[in-house]
């Protein structure tokens, strides 16, 4: 949503650059009209003067018709040759501006994520960003010998908040073979799926096992039924959330009961 909303106000940026060329070119034909009544010449010749392409034939032709008038009527067309330059020269100024903001807002941050997924070895693959992969991020942080990993997440405003916080992250889907191979998946030493879509997971570890078969795959299902096809594709291991805190659960209040007694 972030990268969505940054290339909306740069193209709104470039919509409102080009309404107000237009806005001084219509001024200056019409002003020059006013003096020359020749609206062919005006035309060309402002266009020639806003683009930076000077013809020595219209400036000539402008200049005889101009030259007929008082100094007030050639001072008025001076202004508007001025005019038109400053114009011209803030417009390009804005659009460059404009550019160079899309481009590295949009481009670097990816590219350099990118250039950082293609030399990690021995990684982990953290698929989603949700409560429970945040724990995991957290265990993983927390590790004295430091383990590598990187997070693959569709959602814009995840990418945004984990590139902030410097977690190597790409924008991306384990369902696709291309995203995975950026996350280098064939150098990882496994991977876990932490959404809630069982079908994606399925999808993922298929996809994951394709390109590396020795990876190993920890997968999130949210139904029983499904950890049969899980293991049926490669799975390595499937955790259910809701089960495992269930047990939690159960131990907390057995051992309070206990101590009660």
């Amino acid at each position: 949503m972030l990268a969505k909303n940054q290339d909306l106000n740069t193209m709104d940026i470039l919509v409102s650059i080009t309404i107000i060329a237009a806005i001084i070119i219509a001024f200056s034909i019409a002003s020059l009209w006013l003096l020359t009544k020749n609206i062919y010449l005006d035309a060309y010749y402002t266009l020639e003067t806003f683009f930076e392409a000077p013809n020595a034939a219209s400036s000539f032709n402008l200049a005889e018709l101009v030259m007929g008038y008082d100094i007030y009527n050639f001072a008025a067309v001076l202004g508007i040759v001025i005019m038109d330059n400053i114009g011209r020269l803030l417009i390009i100024s804005f659009i460059i501006a404009a550019v160079l903001d899309m481009i590295a807002y949009a481009n670097i941050e990816r590219l350099m994520n990118i250039i950082r997924a293609k030399r990690l070895k021995g990684h982990v693959i953290i698929c989603g960003y949700n409560p429970v992969s945040e724990k995991l991020i957290e265990r993983l942080r927390a590790q004295r010998k430091k383990i590598k990993f990187i997070v693959l997440d569709s959602d814009e405003n995840n990418v945004a908040e984990l590139h902030r916080r410097h977690i190597i992250v790409l924008n991306g889907s384990c369902t696709s073979e291309r995203d995975l191979k950026l996350a280098s998946v064939e150098y990882a030493k496994s991977m876990v799926m932490t959404s809630q879509d069982d079908i994606s997971n399925l999808i993922g570890a298929i996809e994951a096992k394709k390109v590396n078969k020795n990876i190993k795959v920890i997968a999130r299902v949210s139904k029983e039924e499904i950890r049969t096809k899980m293991y049926r594709v490669g799975v390595d291991m499937c955790v259910l959330p809701e089960y495992l805190a269930g047990i939690t659960i159960g131990e907390t209040i057995e051992k309070r009961v206990k101590v009660l007694k």
